[in-house]
This record gives C-alpha cells, structure tokens and sequence, in this order.
C-alpha cells in the first residue's frame, strides 16, 4: 500500500523523489514538506537533494549551555495568531469540521499570505488534518490551494 502522505504530496504536482526527501527532513510532516517543497524546495533537482539535507548535525542536538530564550507562544516559532497584524482584531480561524467538500469559502494563496487579498471557491479537498492557528488548507474545486479565512454564507 502507497505511503499517503506521499500520495499527498504527488497530489499536489510535486516530484516523487523531492517528496520523500522533504517527507524525511520534515518527520513525516505532511504540511511543513508541502510548504518547503513549493517555496525553498522548488528549484531543487533530484542531484541537489542527494548534495544538501536539512538534518542537523548530531552536535546541534545537544543542549547549549546558554540560558533558554524566552518564547512568546507555546511551541517556540512564532507568536500566536492574536499577535498577527495582518488579521483583525478577534480573527479566529474556521475549524476544520465546517469545511466538508461542497462548502463556500474564501481562502488566502500562498503568495498572498500577509495580504487581504481573498480568493472565493467550493471545497474540494481539506488538506489539514485538523484545526491550524493560521486557518485550514484547502483544494478548492478549480484548484486553487490555500488556507481558509472565512465560510461564505
């Protein structure tokens, strides 16, 4: 049986091979090999990936005898959606069980990210497993793929 989260990743026109390797880098994550694989990833050739991998050396593992910083959301990357300007004031993002396919909604591409910039569409497909700070990524039905910003009504 086909590994889906490759099957996935193929899904959306990448590479079988650049697939596996972000597959691999990433841990199994499914959205975070997406998002290397259509942005730093995409100029890469099945030759570069075998000269460039993403794991850190094993000396990076250890703990450095630096104090820890001081991280304003729970996982240490970024700050809470709250904190985004670039979304209102009280934006909270569409749950995932409000988006079965057949649903209007308006979405925000990839490159639009940090914009206003909405596009309008039918779901297709939800490609987020579950609920994400930054809204739920969709297929929509003409092909579009981005995350949801609100249900049309």
């Amino acid at each position: 049986m086909p590994d889906p989260s490759l099957a996935a990743l193929v899904s959306l026109g990448i590479d079988k091979q650049k697939a596996a390797f972000a597959l691999r880098e990433h841990g199994g994550d499914v959205e975070a090999a997406a998002d290397w694989c259509l942005s730093e990833g995409a100029t890469w050739t099945p030759a570069s990936l075998l000269e460039t991998a993403f794991a850190p050396p094993a000396s990076a593992a250890r703990p450095s005898p630096s104090p820890p910083a001081t991280h304003t959301s729970s996982r240490g990357r970024r700050p809470a959606v709250a904190d985004d300007p670039s979304k209102p004031a009280g934006w909270r993002p569409v749950p995932h069980r409000l988006l079965p396919p057949g649903t209007r909604v308006r979405i925000t591409l990839k490159q639009d990210q940090g914009t206003d910039v909405t596009q309008e569409g039918v779901v297709a497909e939800r490609l987020t497993r579950g609920d994400h700070p930054r809204g739920v990524k969709v297929r929509l039905e003409d092909g579009r793929v981005g995350r949801v910003v609100s249900v049309v009504r």
